[in-house]
């Protein structure tokens, strides 16, 4: 394990020996140039590790008949190119013991390219569905406060939406940079694999710089140590850095167009307009948000600061009149939440206080508080019920979006479908997974611990959740490698697909796909969230 300390020199913790270049670079190394060979040196000299496993059994599915043998001593050869390319290319975390490659797939995982193709054609759909229920007041509110009566997260976030809307929102102009994620479903009948939409998240929609650096990383480990059949002409282009930092640099010059009478260009390059990003105390996915911030700058000429929701209480003011959010001497013209989507991100009433002052400014969102609320699960159950969707989108849109959704059924709210929904799950708790309205991985519930809930809360309590049909994924061999284990498994996988929409009041005036992630996970895990310890990053590699 490679791992860079504190100090002005960086120091290897490692279980196995070093070879004697790196030794001396370990005392030697306090240049970026020398920190990066000391990386590659680390890695390309790890020893074979003993902890992989070969699956005692290969399914026969479409997806694992795609996925070519790998004996552990080529697995080995992978790994070490693997280890170098990711250390050298910024495919990174920061953990409390230093600098880490990212949990991350050394193979690509097989995909459908006609599953693949839906996924992105369906994206814009859900950009303008997001913004249109963004803009029904009446809906969010019917649908939400039974909700907040007993989650008071969510009470406080419609809370703010609601204040702001009676105060008058102050600037029309939204940004989402929304991610849509979808698992495959296998019927067992021999039928065509099917996407189904897991969830579409509005607020800190993470690793999208990461994932293009999987994308990446597999096309060379595919040319330079060699993949079986698999071919780097099936792993379709992924930029979704590119395309985010544009999307807010757009948003950013339709702020200063608005508020500055078209001088965007001139006071961004003058440094005293900047992009906010709002971000957690100790972030450990700082590389995936960095990458965004130099892109912004080498491409945009706009700045970025950060700072955490306590760090914009304590920092941040408002102008009178103008009510332009001013931070350490930059004009915000967007803030863009990389924090904020959880409850553990307020620690207290300076946290809200925060939001609320962000939310009552001339900066653009991203995302605002009423697409935040959007992206709740209960709108995603509602949206889902026969003739919601026609409300907000019309024709093949419908029909694309419908195609996807897999069974979604509300508790606790008195219906009928309520009920037998939930004795359905008691009664076939392997069939259903319980969903509150949370983001961030690791909040499901499952099985036996979905059953007790579903028993012992009160109807109001469960107004806070929703149910949802298991996705039958089908399962593959994966070669994973985290915290320099290598470990081949059955796993199964997650793909999401980016989308950018920037809105004018009700007009949408930019709309776009802008790059996928896949996370793959152990096959008998039910969690896929990386950043909370379940999946690794992977990327897809397309058959027909």
């Amino acid at each position: 394990q490679v791992v860079l300390g504190p100090s002005p020199f960086f120091t290897i913790l490692r279980r196995t020996r070093l070879t004697g270049g790196a030794r001396i670079l370990a005392r030697h190394a306090p240049t970026p140039r020398r920190a990066a060979a000391l990386l590659i040196l680390a890695a390309l000299a790890l020893e074979p590790s003993s902890s992989l496993a070969m699956p005692a059994a290969i399914p026969n599915n479409e997806v694992a008949r795609q996925c070519p043998s790998i004996s552990a001593d080529h697995a080995q050869v992978i790994k070490s190119f693997g280890s170098a390319w990711a250390a050298a290319n910024g495919l990174t975390v920061l953990r409390p013991t230093g600098l880490e490659v990212a949990p991350i797939s050394l193979r690509p995982m097989p995909f459908p390219r006609a599953s693949f193709t839906r996924v992105y054609a369906v994206m814009e759909d859900f950009n303008a569905l997001v913004h249109r229920v963004s803009l029904d007041h009446e809906f969010l509110n019917e649908h939400l406060e039974p909700v907040a009566r007993s989650d008071d997260f969510q009470k406080r976030l419609l809370h703010i939406y609601n204040t702001c809307r009676t105060e008058g929102f102050r600037q029309p102009i939204c940004l989402g940079i929304h991610r849509s994620d979808y698992m495959l479903h296998d019927e067992g009948d021999g039928s065509p694999l099917q996407e189904k939409q897991v969830e579409i998240n509005t607020i800190a929609s993470s690793f999208a710089a990461l994932s293009q650096r999987v994308t990446a990383l597999h096309k060379f480990l595919i040319g330079r140590a060699g993949m079986g059949s698999l071919d780097a002409a099936n792993c379709p282009d992924n930029t979704p850095v590119a395309g985010i930092s544009s999307a807010l640099a757009e948003a950013s010059g339709l702020y200063c167009a608005r508020e500055h009478a078209g001088a965007e260009g001139k006071r961004a390059r003058g440094g005293k307009v900047a992009v906010l990003f709002v971000v957690q105390p100790d972030e450990q996915n700082v590389f995936d948000q960095r990458h965004v911030e130099f892109q912004l700058w080498e491409a945009h000429g706009l700045p970025v600061v950060r700072a955490t929701l306590a760090e914009v209480d304590a920092r941040a003011s408002v102008e009178e009149g103008t009510q332009q959010l001013i931070l350490d001497g930059f004009e915000i013209s967007v803030v863009y939440f990389r924090a904020g989507y959880a409850p553990t991100d307020y620690f207290g009433d300076a946290e809200w206080s925060a939001r609320m002052t962000m939310e009552r400014s001339a900066a653009v969102k991203c995302p605002s508080t009423a697409y935040q609320c959007v992206g709740a699960k209960k709108i995603q159950q509602v949206l889902g019920a026969p003739g919601m969707l026609e409300k907000f989108a019309d024709g093949e849109a419908v029909q694309r979006m419908r195609q996807s959704f897999a069974g979604l059924y509300p508790l606790g709210d008195g219906s009928k479908e309520a009920s037998d929904a939930k004795a359905k799950a008691i009664q076939h708790p392997k069939k259903f997974v319980l969903k509150p309205q949370r983001e961030g991985g690791g909040n499901n519930f499952y099985e036996d611990e979905m059953v007790k809930i579903l028993q012992t809360a009160s109807e109001a309590e469960l107004s806070a959740y929703i149910l949802m049909d298991i996705i039958q994924a089908p399962a593959a061999p994966g070669l994973f490698m985290r915290k320099d284990e290598v470990i081949e498994t059955l796993a199964t996988t997650e793909i999401g697909t980016y989308g950018a929409c920037i809105a004018d009041g009700e007009t949408v005036v930019r709309s776009s796909v802008v790059g996928h992630l896949l996370r793959s996970k152990v096959a008998d895990s039910h969690e896929t969230g990386v950043a909370a310890g379940y999946g690794v990053l992977d990327s897809v590699i397309l058959y027909d």
